[in-house]
């Protein structure tokens, strides 16, 4: 019996793990705080299951042991290379950045591009992890190479409501993302998000100072434009750009990203620059550049150094300092 379940197992099901810890350094002096900011974090502690009922039928399920959340649990069906079907929760097919791993991503933090346009913790969504509930449906067209297409696609509908198992309103939302690979290694792409999110306002009577609160559909709508050019050693984001509008508020953010392994699978180095609008109609925007490197041990188990120097309109500025570790199978 031992042996039939594990070799059910070791043919059926896949765990994979990595876990984010590490020191942050942060001086706010420019913000009239007296005293800089300094901790330990553990950022990440991610367990996934995954496996393969049939050739054409997998599964995967993803729990974060830091928030106890479950993050990910879907099943997929693909009988063909161009078409495929994802229903449970899932990332929504929504900017690059998004669909990307926190386990293969080049800094540290993830840009403002996904904290405040594509559901964490700076939209106004709250964080979700860029994840919801939904159906989801994609594929590759025109094989170029063994493993290369040249079309990408996915169109999903999620109730909008992120990590939560239900619905908060009686619209759904909707995404889509396309990509296109005219040669090797350059991928080019528009993605966009139509959706509406619960929000309570609240009402004064000016006579009686009676507050009531009402809820309403707000418009959270977005839309982006990608581009990306990758090699063994070179990653050049370059970058995405996006537009939101959130209710009568219009965003605005771009960000371009290098990365360049000096010693190949060993020692890597990055740059990143990013440049947010909360409000267009208003004159504060924020300027982010990030430098730092990463040294790998195993493709999943780094030591990453970023340095961050925040830029903002009305002469205020902040220096971060992150240090992380990331182990991983």
């Amino acid at each position: 019996v031992l042996g039939q379940v594990n070799g059910f197992l070791s043919k059926h099901v896949k765990l994979t793990a990595y876990g984010q810890f590490g020191y942050s350094y942060t001086d706010r002096k420019d913000l009239d705080v007296s005293q800089a900011d300094n901790q330990f974090f553990g950022r990440l502690g991610m367990l996934i299951l995954s496996g393969d009922i049939t050739d054409k039928l997998s599964w995967m399920v993803q729990y974060e042991l830091f928030t106890s959340q479950l993050l990910k649990l879907y099943a997929c069906y693909k009988p063909y290379s161009f078409f495929q079907v994802k229903i449970g929760r899932m990332k929504t097919c929504f900017t690059l950045e998004n669909q990307m791993s926190p386990s293969v991503y080049e800094t540290v933090n993830f840009s403002r591009v996904i904290e405040r346009l594509a559901g964490f913790s700076g939209d106004v969504c709250g964080n979700q992890g860029g994840r919801d509930m939904g159906l989801q449906v994609g594929g590759e067209l025109f094989k170029t190479s063994v493993d290369d297409y040249f079309l990408e696609y996915r169109v999903g509908v999620y109730n909008g409501s992120g990590l939560s198992m239900k619905d908060h309103n009686d619209a759904k939302d909707f995404a889509a993302w396309f990509t296109v690979q005219p040669v090797k290694g350059l991928k080019m792409g528009a993605s966009a998000y139509i959706g509406k999110l619960n929000d309570d306002y609240t009402v004064v009577n000016d006579e009686t100072g009676e507050e009531t609160i009402y809820n309403t559909n707000m418009k959270r709508n977005r839309m982006a434009l990608s581009t990306c050019y990758q090699t063994h050693r070179l990653t050049c984001r370059g970058g995405e750009y996006l537009w939101g509008k959130d209710g009568s508020i219009n965003r605005r953010v771009f960000y371009a990203l290098g990365y360049w392994f000096a010693i190949p699978s060993r020692l890597a180095v990055v740059a990143k620059l990013e440049r947010y609008e909360a409000d267009t109609a208003v004159s504060d925007s924020e300027m982010i550049y990030t430098v730092g490197g990463a040294y790998y041990i195993t493709p999943k188990t780094r030591i990453m150094l970023n340095y961050a120097h925040f830029s903002y309109e009305k002469s205020v500025s902040v220096n971060e300092l992150w240090a992380m570790s990331q182990i991983g199978f």
